[in-house]
């Protein structure tokens, strides 16, 4: 029997744009999200899914 944690999805969406995608890794979810509002100056919302 696998004891591993289930795996989590972080969904990005960009409020300004069509920029839009979904990763399992929060560490580079946050380094998306950081960079797009770096380079556009633009609002993206990042959240956790099952």
């Amino acid at each position: 029997m696998s004891t591993s944690a289930p795996s989590e999805l972080h969904h990005l969406v960009c409020r300004e744009c069509a920029f839009e995608c979904l990763l399992d890794a929060a560490s580079d979810a946050d380094a998306l999200r950081r960079d797009h509002a770096v380079e556009t100056g633009h609002k993206v919302v990042t959240s956790r899914v099952a």
